[in-house]
């Protein structure tokens, strides 16, 4: 059986360069995805964006930060927490929130717990309303990771 299927292929020249121009369009198409793939990475745009709260000798408070993780420069238009679809930003730093990122930067912003309170208290949400930690660049693109339920919010002391 092998030996007819060798004996075949031998005689039909024309099977050899099918199978020859079928590779050659294989490799051509996988170079072109690569070659494509390559001609963008230098304006690749990624942003790792985190929460989490701290103590300082003031008390305790949250955090977001994001760090610019692509290959090109990102200018942030907000950073703050996302509910629903309201975003709070923090009214003390408002304008030190926009920033240009370079390469490998990290920017934080920094909020007072009780006030951060007094804004969902003023929101009347219900406990189990998710809260996000939420950044926005100039062209729009949003950036977001949970952070936590309002009812876990509402538990911090001061």
């Amino acid at each position: 059986m092998v030996k007819e299927i060798i004996n075949w292929c031998n005689s039909n020249n024309g099977f050899a360069t099918i199978l020859l121009s079928a590779l050659t369009l294989l490799v051509s198409i996988i170079a072109i995805i690569v070659s494509i793939h390559a001609a963008r990475l230098p304006y690749k745009k990624k942003l790792i964006v985190s929460g989490g709260s701290f103590i300082s000798v003031g008390g305790i408070g949250l955090h977001i930060t994001a760090t610019n993780v692509g290959n090109r420069q990102i200018k942030i238009s907000n950073i703050g927490f996302r509910i629903k679809k309201h975003v709070y930003i923090n009214p003390h730093t408002i304008h030190e929130s926009q920033i240009i990122l370079g390469q490998g930067e990290v920017t934080s912003q920094y909020y007072d717990i009780n006030d951060f309170k007094k804004a969902i208290y003023d929101m009347q949400l219900d406990g189990s309303t998710k809260i996000y930690a939420y950044v926005k660049d100039t062209e729009g693109k949003e950036y977001k990771k949970y952070f936590s339920r309002v009812s876990h919010v509402a538990q911090f002391k001061q």
